[in-house]
């Protein structure tokens, strides 16, 4: 077994201090900077979702966007821990220190070990998975599935279990990008909700936007932006403030929050009902802090220096079935590794009218695809508890939608007993036994 790359270099680490700069190394090849300047004229005059635009090879990092969720286990122990509180002020803080615990190798991670601007992952293709599993020594196997249930629009699904804990999640996510000035703001669409199997608490979570600064330089880097929310169904509440640089001061990747109780059916900022019990503060690509309002204690919340994130499991490719992300976009990826950028577009372009090719093909059999791993369930029709969680956080962010993508063999879905899903390439159960192999 090989380990998939988790060091970070001296530079690197030096980068994660709470005062980054934007990267050193460009991401645009010399003989491609005449390129590349025709490309940022042109999304700079493009009015509609940015998402939709073909983006050439040399700015592409070699992974499919669906791989990202993959950060929400990044750290398996801090996912199992949560299921430690033994109450909800408590379990609320650790919920919080997780989901911090999520940021920096979703956002981050990539520009501080490689020094060099963020590049554009794959667009995943309609039915696209990804499975991988993490081993920690205290708490077993964390398990992990995504699936791209949308295309048009592009719509991630994702779920993520700890069975030794007793401790599942699951979510789905979209982003639409547009330019404002010379920053790209992506607004990211979509939920998590969290469950525990020794309460029945649950906890809803929406995500953060984020501007991607810096990209006429050609060394682009995010920075999140907006506000984001956690609900529990106890009428626990927290809130993460991301505060952007100003163009001549202040520092990068800072947030202000707070960890409150709130008995109202909606949110409503600074209302006076609010009962605030930590006060939260730091930057998400460093240490960060939790301050108990009572007693003035300061506590760490989560340090990324303090430890690495676990090792990723996956399937060697030559064992992956051809939906699995890493095989449909190996030739693509070992073209781009070798800097052979004609042959990067090239297959990339076959995988995407292939794709073309099979949606004319449905449309002229009226025949309807659905996702094989996750069935969508409307809020509506969800259980008390997901419904109010979600109505409290829609009237703050409404980007959090109407619904919940849920994984077929999650307690959840099972709980509803919705029509079987039709068509696809495996079994939820198939998905979690292919979730194991060699780390690489």
């Amino acid at each position: 077994m090989t380990s998939d790359s988790k060091s970070v270099s001296s530079s690197a680490s030096s980068r994660r201090d709470g005062t980054p700069s934007e990267p050193n190394g460009s991401i645009v090849p010399s003989s491609s900077s005449g390129d590349f300047m025709s490309f940022f004229k042109g999304i700079l005059s493009f009015t509609g979702d940015l998402s939709s635009l073909t983006c050439p090879s040399f700015l592409l990092n070699g992974i499919s966007l669906l791989e990202y969720g993959a950060h929400w286990s990044d750290y398996p122990h801090v996912l199992a821990e949560i299921t430690k509180a033994t109450d909800s002020a408590e379990r609320m803080k650790l919920v919080a220190r997780w989901f911090v615990s999520t940021l920096y190798g979703s956002y981050n991670k990539r520009v501080a070990e490689s020094n060099t601007g963020e590049k554009k992952p794959f667009n995943p293709i309609l039915g696209e998975q990804f499975l991988a599993s993490w081993n920690d020594e205290d708490f077993g196997e964390t398990k992990f599935v995504c699936e791209q249930v949308s295309h048009h629009p592009p719509i991630s699904a994702i779920y993520f279990e700890n069975a030794q804990a007793g401790i599942y999640g699951s979510g789905h996510f979209s982003q639409k990008s547009k330019f404002k000035g010379t920053t790209m703001k992506v607004v990211q669409e979509g939920r998590v909700t969290l469950r525990m199997k020794n309460t029945d608490e649950i906890y809803c979570l929406t995500l953060p936007n984020l501007n991607i600064c810096s990209i006429l330089t050609g060394k682009p880097f995010l920075e999140m932006s907006d506000t984001t929310y956690i609900r529990s169904s106890k009428g626990y509440s927290a809130e993460f403030q991301w505060q952007t640089k100003a163009w001549f001061y202040g520092e990068y990747h800072k947030f202000t929050g707070k960890i409150f109780t709130d008995a109202a059916q909606t949110y409503v900022s600074g209302a006076g009902e609010q009962d605030v019990l930590f006060a939260l503060k730091g930057k998400w690509v460093a240490d960060s802090y939790a301050v108990d309002q009572k007693t003035g204690a300061e506590s760490v919340l989560f340090d990324v220096n303090a430890q690495p994130s676990a090792d990723i499991v996956i399937k060697p490719v030559d064992q992956q079935s051809e939906i699995e992300s890493r095989r449909v976009w190996q030739k693509v990826s070992e073209a781009l590794t070798s800097g052979n950028y004609d042959v990067a577009s090239r297959e990339k372009t076959a995988i995407e009218e292939k794709q073309r090719a099979l949606r004319r093909e449905r449309a002229e059999s009226s025949a309807e695809w659905k996702p094989s791993l996750f069935t969508w369930i409307d809020d509506a029709n969800d259980e008390k508890a997901v419904k109010d969680c979600y109505a409290y956080l829609f009237s703050a962010k409404e980007s959090v939608g109407s619904g919940s993508w849920v994984f077929n063999d999650s307690p959840h879905h099972a709980a509803h007993k919705p029509t079987p899903q039709a068509s696809g390439t495996q079994t939820p159960s198939d998905a979690f036994s292919t979730a194991q192999s060699s780390v690489v």
